[in-house]
């Protein structure tokens, strides 16, 4: 087995038969199943609400039942994405994983330690019986990364805590005590075609790293959408036939691509060799392995008639994607962002899909208002689909005190309180269940929401080991 070197075998086994259930938002039944069959056999309780969620409940050990209850939290669920090559299917394959003792990553695709290893911390802190602790619960939430739905909807009525430790996080050594807020944009246009003319061209947008659309943001990397309308905008004139690119609302695109009609093939090719060394050069750090190709494409019947075609390019270059600006109260944090997520096209539409940030909520709307107008001076049609509230720091919570006091002490660090610009679920959970206070850690976990995600072994067997040192310090 691949953890059969690795030092906490029960934690590395537990999230082994968590990868191997498939979970991606919204096929989440799986993975409560299982929850709910551990517990049993665990002699945990469990309890499900109306709209999946799952609370185990776990007694305190002996002479610690007056303790007030603490509860662990995450999600079941995990963004899915794989490299073009491979035939993994997500709606029954397990995840290949694959280790060199240092990280632990997947084969092909994304490796869901976000967040998977939230689930085997808990579930390993509630099986050692050599933990001490007060009343402790667990709280698994369902589609947290396509609008935090579980959390919106948490039945209060179990859930008996009043402070939590969320594990979401992907830094060890920082606590976070805040976070951004959300909201998604959704947009169209119509689209009329005509008899396609000229010389077919497959234009692709390939070998970006992509990433997390909160935490990955300020890295700077290339939105593979972006460089696509970039390379159509210089064209003098085209036809798009086809036009695709990004997974996920909350995934910076690694890829996009589109068939295009045009009436100067040559010109097409050295535009594309004058903007490919462009970015190969302004990407040469952030995104080393950035491709633009262009090959032959079948020949079709029916494109995009020229003006709109050219319209979609234009609007694509002028709507903003990543970081627009920092936070000012906490250096080295961006404060708003967007994400250009997703695009497509079918026979009657062009469409365009946006996730926002911002940690101040007035300023992430009006960036969504900016878009909107940009969106609505191109013609489309927009909407905002969800929102969710920034999760904005207590600075008189003696819980979060009592957390950092025994962090440092177990964990022989001070740690770094700080927020981040990710969305987790504690503003959402703290605003549903009165009274609640939160903070948030975890180990480190990198290029999540990508086929280059991989989490550290060591910081993951220091952060459980720490938590089960400090719960019944947390009085």
């Amino acid at each position: 087995m691949w953890y059969s070197g690795l030092e906490n075998k029960r934690l590395w086994q537990l999230f082994n038969e968590i990868s191997r259930i498939p979970r991606g938002s919204g096929n989440e039944e799986g993975i409560r199943n299982f929850l709910i069959s551990w517990a049993d056999k665990n002699g945990i309780d469990a309890v499900t609400d109306s709209i999946g969620n799952v609370v185990l409940k776990a007694p305190a050990t002996k002479g610690l039942e007056k303790l007030p209850s603490l509860a662990l939290q995450g999600h079941m669920d995990m963004v899915c994405v794989k490299k073009e090559t491979s035939s993994h299917d997500f709606t029954k394959d397990p995840i290949a994983i694959t280790t060199d003792g240092e990280l632990i990553r997947a084969k092909g695709t994304s490796l869901g330690g976000d967040n998977g290893i939230a689930i085997a911390i808990a579930l390993d802190i509630l099986s050692d019986k050599t933990v001490e602790h007060g009343p402790l619960e667990a709280i698994f939430t369902v589609s947290e990364e396509t609008g935090m739905d579980g959390a919106f909807n948490l039945d209060p009525e179990i859930v008996s805590s009043r402070r939590m430790i969320n594990l979401d996080s992907e830094e060890e050594g920082i606590i976070y005590t805040g976070c951004a807020g959300g909201a998604d944009i959704a947009a169209s246009v119509k689209v009329r075609y005509e008899a396609a003319a000229g010389s077919p061209l497959r234009v692709k947008v390939s070998g970006l790293l992509g990433g997390h659309s909160g935490s990955d943001i300020g890295k700077e990397r290339a939105n593979a959408i972006k460089i696509l309308a970039r390379y159509l905008s210089r064209l003098p004139s085209f036809q798009l036939v086809s036009i695709t690119g990004g997974v996920r609302h909350n995934v910076i695109p690694s890829s996009a691509e589109a068939v295009i009609m045009v009436p100067d093939k040559e010109l097409a090719l050295s535009t594309a060799e004058t903007l490919r060394n462009e970015i190969k050069n302004e990407y040469a750090v952030s995104d080393p392995g950035i491709k633009l190709t262009i090959s032959d494409a079948e020949m079709p019947e029916l494109a995009l008639k020229r003006k709109k075609s050219m319209l979609i390019a234009d609007s694509l270059v002028a709507l903003p994607a990543g970081v627009r600006s920092m936070s000012m109260s906490f250096p080295g944090i961006v404060e708003t962002s967007d994400n250009l997520a997703i695009i497509s096209l079918d026979e009657s539409k062009f469409r365009i899909a946006f996730s926002v940030r911002g940690v101040i909520d007035s300023r992430k709307m009006e960036l969504v208002s900016e878009i909107q107008t940009i969106l609505d001076a191109f013609g489309y049609k927009s909407k905002v689909t969800s929102t969710y509230p920034a999760w904005e720091p207590d600075t008189a919570s003696s819980f979060t005190e009592k957390f950092v006091r025994s962090y440092r002490k177990h964990m022989g660090r001070k740690p770094v309180v700080t927020i981040i610009h990710a969305g987790l679920e504690c503003g959402v959970i703290n605003a549903r269940i009165p009274g609640m206070e939160s903070v948030s850690i975890g180990p480190e976990l990198r290029d999540v929401h990508s086929v280059n995600e991989n989490l550290n072994v060591k910081s993951s067997e220091r952060t459980v080991a720490c938590l089960k040192a400090m719960l019944k310090d947390l009085r």
